[in-house]
Parts: structure tokens; C-alpha cells; sequence
């Protein structure tokens, strides 16, 4: 199994009626040995098996539990894997997918999530889960530095690399949409980061000015105004989450002040 693969094994014996939902939800096209789904030139490949009838899926199962006691005497009846393609969006459509699937199974049977970069994610945990780089994802409930320093450098790769795009090659090269869905994605890690702890730390604090720095240079430099636009559904969180209202820091009615750690709006000083 590839590390980027995604498999959710569950004790409920899923309903055609259950996944049929999600499958329409997410507009899958029917391959005939798979369904297929797109998201901004990103795809998911998805198969249905029941562990009992599929060699392959049970030797994963087995892989996976062999090593946790409290696994072992689970009994899962139905599978689905979860292929990503290889661009750099793809596993947030992934995990997407799965959390989408997570919310309409029955609660009292257990499920679990497995991904070859990012572990095992065991029923509650699924619906907590959020991005510490492109890659890979975390139990959000679970903070550390190897997490927070993790987001913080992908932040500031990915960043950088789109300035770079602009500076260097002119522009998004025809990749609007991957790098608008990429932007959802790292404003969401940008908003995370706010909730952990670790950012206090006068190490960790000056790295994420950084980020910040770069996501200023970034909304200036770009005329498509992708990471703006990017914040089009958040508008409504609140203003010192300045990150989802680039539109009117671009204007100048929102002042970010990074060193300081506020933001100053219709006269009024508010930390970040």
C-alpha cells in the first residue's frame, strides 16, 4: 500500500444507500472497478470491498492491527480505499472524502483511518483531524512543537513558492484553481496555528511572523488575487483573524501589525 493511500475500515456493514449519498455528494463518476471524483484538477480514485472476500485488504487490515492490542478483536466488515492522485492537493480531498464518510456512519460501531505518512485515526479522532503540511494530518486535539513547527514550515514553503511563481515565471502558469484550493487549505493551517500553544514561544512567534510577512508580500504581488479570494467563505470570522480578510487589508481599512501581534480596524487596536 502506497504511503499516500488512504483506508477507512469500519465494523458497519455499509448500505448502498449510504455510500451512494456521499458518492453523489462529491459528483463520482462510476469506472466500473472504481469511482472517480475531481476537485480542482485533484483526484480521488475510491473501491468498495468487504474484507472477508478481498485477500488484499484483510492483509492490510492485519498489518495495520497486528501491533494494537485494542484492535485485535475487532471485526470490520467493509473497506474502502482511497487513492489520491499525485499533485500536491490531493490528500486534502482525501481526507475530505473520509470525514464526509465519517459523519453519516453509526457511531456505536467503530472506524478507523488509516494513512501510510500520517498513521491510524480510531473513530472520533477522524472528525479532528487537520493538516500539519500538504502530506500529512494530525488529531487536531494533540499539540506539540514537531507539529507546530511542521505547519510553520509548510506554511512558509508554499508561500514562498507562489511568490516565486509571480516573481520568477510571471504568473500561476494556467494552475489558478490548484493554487486558489492549495490557499483554502494553508489559511485553514494558518488558523490552526492560532489555537496552538507553542506559537506563544518567542522561537516559534518569530517564525510565524515570517509567514505572515509572506502572506502580505504575497496579496500585494498577485493581480489574481488568489489567496484573497481564497477567504471568501470565511468572512464572517472575526476580524482579528485578519488571514480570512485579506480584501480589506489589500484596501488599507484593516492594518495588520506584525511585529506587534494586532491588527487596528475603524480605530480600534485588537490583538491577534
Amino acid at each position: 500500500m502506497s504511503q499516500t493511500n488512504l483506508v477507512i475500515y469500519m465494523e458497519e456493514e455499509l448500505s448502498n444507500e449510504k455510500i451512494n449519498n456521499i458518492l453523489s455528494k462529491f459528483d463520482a463518476k462510476d469506472q466500473v472497478s472504481s469511482w472517480a471524483m475531481e476537485r480542482f484538477n485533484s483526484w480521488i480514485w475510491v473501491n468498495f470491498y468487504k474484507p472477508e472476500n478481498h485477500e488484499e485488504i484483510r492483509d492490510i487490515w492485519f498489518d495495520i492491527s497486528k501491533d494494537a492490542q485494542n484492535l485485535k478483536n475487532s471485526r470490520v466488515k467493509t473497506a474502502l480505499f482511497i487513492q489520491p492522485s499525485r499533485d500536491r492537493n490531493a490528500v486534502f480531498f482525501a481526507l475530505s472524502f473520509c470525514k464526509e464518510m465519517y459523519s453519516i456512519l453509526n457511531k456505536s460501531k467503530d472506524v478507523y483511518l488509516y494513512h501510510g505518512d500520517s498513521g491510524l485515526f480510531v473513530n472520533d479522532e477522524i472528525e479532528n483531524l487537520e493538516f500539519k503540511n500538504t502530506q500529512q494530518f494530525y488529531d487536531s486535539r494533540l499539540t506539540s512543537d514537531e507539529i507546530t513547527e511542521s505547519m510553520i514550515q509548510c506554511l512558509n514553503d508554499e508561500l514562498t513558492g507562489g511568490i516565486e511563481c509571480i516573481e520568477e515565471d510571471g504568473g500561476w502558469d494556467g494552475e489558478e484553481l490548484q493554487y486558489l484550493d492549495l490557499f483554502k487549505n494553508l489559511l485553514e493551517m494558518r488558523q490552526s496555528l492560532k489555537q496552538q500553544p507553542t506559537t506563544s514561544s518567542s522561537m516559534f512567534r518569530e517564525k510565524l511572523q515570517a509567514v505572515d510577512e509572506l502572506i502580505l508580500k504575497l496579496i500585494e504581488i498577485d493581480d489574481n488575487n488568489l489567496l484573497i479570494i481564497a477567504g471568501n467563505d470565511k468572512r464572517d470570522m472575526p476580524i482579528n483573524n485578519w488571514w480570512w480578510h485579506l480584501d480589506k487589508v489589500i484596501t488599507g481599512s484593516l492594518k495588520v501589525c506584525i511585529k506587534e501581534g494586532a491588527v487596528i480596524y475603524q480605530g480600534q487596536n485588537m490583538d491577534v
